[in-house]
């Protein structure tokens, strides 16, 4: 039997990182003409408050909390918009834990060394070269990259900016080779692959549950025949389904992160349940919370079209959401 609710420390790690998140990068700062956020001092603020190393035992600079605690991490940082920047580095700190250099990995939890987020721009490649595209890449020292057959860290090579879908985040194009890696961990060593898709997932989740609170809200305060939209059955049943979506994605995380942790045959399988269901939720939820905003939703001041783009991204990051169903269907049937 596998206990889904947190413990009484997880909600209060949880209530901190959505407090916190929401005094130093509200969703606000995204709107045209806000007053930029000092990005710096806020990441120095994550490191100080052990964010990066969360995962990480003490001897490698972590703090030893373990996956559950680097899951509602990267929710909060879902429903935020943060940079991808905090799930890279955080992801970096295993990859250089893995192999061996302390002192990288100690650099990387207290974040004074970054990482950017690579995903693929061609998945069906053939050969050892990869065309690939980095985000939030200007800001960091390292790349992170990651396919089925392991994770791994590299130096900053040559690319050229690329168009974004995503205005809050930057796009830079071009290409990888494993081979050239600093420090390359084989899925075999470690299912750090698996670990990666989990927390996007949890990112994922984060954005279902905020474009469903903001869904919420906006249909109890917008009137129509003197009355707020959510009063009426059609708007009360897209927020039903919203919560539902989010609520299911979540829990299937948290059902994934226990069965990562303990090794168990179907960890691969609950992975990839988490990643399609956290994806498709923050997709739906995404386009529900623009269409109940209603002609303001398609504007660039309403918050709602930020959620849609990046769950674009984070779709990809890791294999979409077919390459999951794909994986699914492959696996062995659970074990409960």
């Amino acid at each position: 039997m596998y206990d889904l609710l947190p413990s009484e420390d997880e909600a209060m790690i949880a209530v901190s990182l959505r407090e916190f998140l929401e005094a130093e990068l509200p969703i606000e700062r995204l709107r045209p003409g806000t007053k930029p956020v000092d990005s710096g001092a806020v990441w120095q603020r994550m490191a100080d408050l052990g964010w990066f190393g969360a995962g990480l035992p003490e001897s490698a600079g972590g703090s030893g909390m373990g996956t559950i605690a680097e899951l509602l991490i990267q929710r909060e940082c879902g429903r935020n918009l943060v940079s991808p920047n905090v799930l890279a580095t955080t992801l970096a700190g295993h990859v250089a834990h893995h192999a061996g250099d302390g002192a990288l990995a100690a650099s990387l939890a207290s974040g004074t060394t970054t990482a950017a987020l690579v995903i693929e721009a061609t998945p069906d490649a053939v050969g050892d070269r990869r065309d690939v595209l980095a985000i939030d890449r200007a800001s960091s020292q390292m790349l992170l990259y990651w396919n089925d057959g392991g994770m791994g860290l590299f130096a900053l090579p040559e690319m050229v900016e690329a168009p974004s879908i995503d205005d809050s985040v930057t796009l830079h194009t071009g290409g990888l080779q494993p081979s050239d890696a600093c420090h390359w961990i084989d899925a075999v060593s470690a299912p750090l692959p698996r670990h990666a898709a989990l927390l996007l997932a949890a990112a994922l989740a984060g954005l279902a549950e905020k474009a469903c609170y903001l869904a919420v809200d906006y249909a109890k305060l917008r009137e129509q025949f003197g009355k707020p939209i959510g009063s009426f059955q059609a708007i009360k049943h897209r927020c039903a389904d919203m919560a539902v979506r989010q609520r299911l994605a979540w829990y299937q995380c948290c059902l994934a992160a226990l069965k990562l942790e303990a090794n168990a045959p179907d960890a691969a399988m609950q992975v990839a349940s988490a990643k399609l269901l956290a994806a498709e939720a923050a997709h739906e939820n995404g386009r529900a919370c623009i269409q109940i905003h209603g002609g303001i939703g398609f504007q660039a001041e309403c918050d709602a079209h930020w959620f849609v783009k990046r769950a674009a991204i984070y779709d990809q990051a890791g294999g979409s959401m077919q390459l999951q169903a794909e994986r699914i269907i492959a696996a062995p049937l659970p074990e409960w």
